[in-house]
């Protein structure tokens, strides 16, 4: 079971196609026991951006 992603601190940042801005990073799928389980790409501007528009949203 994968339990989190882990992003390093000196990953280089492409530019989203999604959103434009360069955030994306590739970020290591990591299990519950400390295994890694692969890699994937996750652009933290789309991510804290969608987070902020739910709370907004819910707001309203």
């Amino acid at each position: 079971m994968i339990t989190r992603m882990v992003i390093s601190r000196d990953s280089t940042t492409l530019e989203c196609e999604r959103c434009g801005h360069p955030a994306v990073h590739v970020a290591r799928l990591v299990a519950d026991n400390g295994g890694e389980v692969g890699q994937t790409l996750v652009c933290t501007f789309c991510r804290s951006h969608r987070a902020d528009r739910t709370t907004r949203d819910e707001r309203d």
